[in-house]
């Protein structure tokens, strides 16, 4: 028998620590290591002083796993672990995990190693640590975008790529009272339970619709070749019966960008765009830098050559379908849509959207808000676990 341990991930503001410490130590035994208290303890001992900000904490971080190694951080907690000779019963708890890498040494260290990512609203996020900011939003946004570490080196945060390697993704947007529990909490507790027992006791499990429908989402996006990411989608009716499927490719008889170009076309177009801007700005110093940082923000992504997951599953359904109202239907994307394919639900008049992205592109949501289309994320139990979790006799 080995321990079974759990793992955390999720934005600044998601409640991670809170659900570890109110739930998972408190009703279910779990004993708790954190590898930001790791980071701390190490800063202090490298700086003779506590650090002063989450933004000085970050960067130490990147420092860290840059000079240490990117696993140092899940290196350092497992000796913290080994040295203190658990029993194989005692339930493990680590939090705070923010690189894939660190996710990768514990999947390698621990079989029984389940990944949890915790997910919440920007706002809810915001109004939960304002205070630790002063209500000054534009710090919280600085720190956020570092957070999600999409312009960060490997060895940086990268929340959004550790939420997308989770074996479960928990929503936690609603207030838990702690003291006098209320409805949120005893939700909460029994959705743990619940998905506790899918782990430890998977043959006693059974998935709900919307983790098999995502799992099928997941299995279409992996039929693509796009060299940035795959992305799937599928459409079901009112009865979830599924009308269609797509996945970001080329339009028909088109190569797609590893066969035509050995890269993706919008980073070859990012390069000539780069070129062009230094030669508008020759004359300013530090040019490279200047152009750099403007790049980083253009996403072109109207010269994408692939159709995205959504358009072709929109495609697809109103090329196949006699029905023409969509009002009823639903899409499932392994991703938040883009603004692009957010027009595109709104247009052909889809109502309900079921997305998996711990960051939701603001321009999608505020189409979705104006064209009345309801998005939720995913919640439950992830493609990457499903049939670990769900397992049959035969």
């Amino acid at each position: 028998m080995e321990n079974f341990i759990i793992g955390l991930t999720g934005a600044f503001g998601s409640g991670c620590t809170f659900l570890a410490d109110e739930m998972l130590v408190k009703h279910f035994g779990f004993k708790k290591y954190t590898l930001s208290d790791i980071l701390k303890d190490t800063f202090k001992e490298q700086n003779g002083r506590p650090h002063e900000s989450r933004h000085e904490l970050q960067e130490f971080g990147n420092h860290i796993r840059n000079t240490s190694g990117k696993d140092f951080l899940a290196k350092k907690v497992v000796e913290i672990i080994e040295s203190e000779k658990l029993p194989a019963s005692q339930k493990i708890l680590i939090d705070s995990i923010r690189n894939p890498y660190e996710v990768e040494y514990l999947r390698q260290k621990y079989p029984n190693f389940f990944l949890i990512a915790i997910f919440a609203d920007y706002e809810k996020r915001w109004e939960r640590v304002k205070g630790v900011y002063s209500n000054k939003r534009d710090a919280f946004d600085d720190d956020e975008y570092k957070d999600q570490g999409s312009d960060e080196p490997e060895h940086g945060q990268k929340v959004s790529k550790c939420f997308f390697e989770a074996d479960l993704v928990i929503s936690n947007n609603e207030y838990i009272s702690c003291d006098t529990p209320n409805n949120a909490h005893r939700d909460m507790y029994s959705k743990i339970n619940n998905y506790l027992t899918a782990f430890q006791n998977p043959k006693s499990s059974h998935p709900t619709i919307k983790e098999s429908l995502m799992a099928m989402a997941y299995t279409n996006g992996r039929r693509s070749k796009c060299k940035k990411r795959r992305v799937g989608a599928i459409i079901v009716d009112e009865l979830n019966n599924i009308l269609s499927s797509g996945f970001n490719d080329v339009p028909r008889k088109l190569d797609d960008c590893g066969s035509k170009l050995g890269e993706c076309y919008r980073d070859k177009r990012k390069r000539e765009l780069k070129t062009d801007i230094l030669n508008e700005i020759h004359s300013i110093q530090n040019n490279t830098v200047i152009a750099d940082r403007l790049i980083k923000k253009v996403k072109i992504l109207e010269l994408c050559r692939a159709l995205h997951a959504e358009e072709n599953a929109i495609l697809n359904l109103v090329s196949s379908s006699s029905r023409t109202d969509f009002s009823a239907c639903t899409l499932y994307a392994t991703t938040y849509p883009c603004n692009l394919c957010a027009n595109k639900i709104v247009q052909v008049g889809i109502k309900n959207v079921v997305y998996f992205e711990p960051y939701p592109v603001v321009e999608a949501k505020q189409i979705f808000d104006e064209g009345s289309v309801k998005a939720v994320p995913f919640e439950g139990v992830t493609f990457r676990a499903f049939f670990r979790a769900f397992t049959f006799e035969a």
